[in-house]
């Protein structure tokens, strides 16, 4: 797990927060750049962050542990300390609830049936279409109507329209 720690260093304010890993770490970061004023109550970090986003250092280590508890006990140490951005009791610990919900056999079924009806109505479209041909304005070729379109801009035409 990555604990992390965003401080302003302009005000000194810092925001306390963890990832899984490397790349979430960074894809949080960049998540933080972009969050919208009031949500969560980080607004005051949100904002600070996006106003002058050159004014904070960013600092990061990781241990060995699964859960949280590292984010969990920084907060608590500094619980109330005017500085820390951080409102409430801080991490959001995933549990397999919030994981995402896993679908029963028979709706995967239905939805591979929807899936391959909708493959299968896409191509007999595409075949009614290739069947139509329609003439060159120019030179009388016939072809598809996408072709056509192509080969006139390209100016693939034997005899230039226009």
């Amino acid at each position: 797990m990555i604990t992390y720690t965003a401080t302003n260093t302009k005000t000194g304010k810092f925001y306390i927060g963890s990832s899984e890993n490397y790349c979430k770490y960074m894809r949080r970061k960049g998540q933080h750049h972009t969050h919208r004023k009031g949500s969560n109550g980080y607004s005051d970090f949100h904002v600070d962050l996006q106003e002058d986003p050159l004014s904070f250092k960013w600092d990061w280590h990781e241990d060995d542990r699964d859960d949280r508890s590292t984010e969990r006990s920084m907060i608590a140490l500094y619980k109330g300390n005017p500085y820390l951005y951080n409102i409430g009791e801080g991490c959001y610990e995933r549990t397999e609830k919030h994981r995402g919900r896993k679908n029963p056999p028979e709706v995967i079924k239905k939805m591979r049936e929807s899936a391959l009806k909708t493959s299968a109505e896409r191509a007999e479209n595409m075949r009614e279409v290739s069947k139509r041909k329609i003439p060159c304005p120019s030179c009388g070729k016939l072809m598809n109507p996408g072709n056509l379109t192509q080969h006139i801009r390209a100016q693939t035409c034997s005899k230039k329209v226009g």
